[in-house]
């Protein structure tokens, strides 16, 4: 396994912090691509987590 748990969490938590920054800039270009860029992350993490653990 490539991703271990302590790099997922890492990766969750930059992708929120990614997300709360991008928030703070919406009205701006390189705070929809911030905001953009975290959900993935956060969606990755997620996916892969759950791939983990029930597949």
């Amino acid at each position: 396994m490539f991703f271990h748990s302590n790099l997922l969490l890492v990766l969750f938590i930059l992708g929120i912090i990614a997300m709360f920054i991008g928030f703070g800039f919406r009205d701006r270009n390189p705070g929809i691509i911030l905001l953009g860029t975290g959900f993935l992350v956060a969606l990755f993490v997620v996916i892969r987590k759950a791939i983990d653990v029930f597949g």
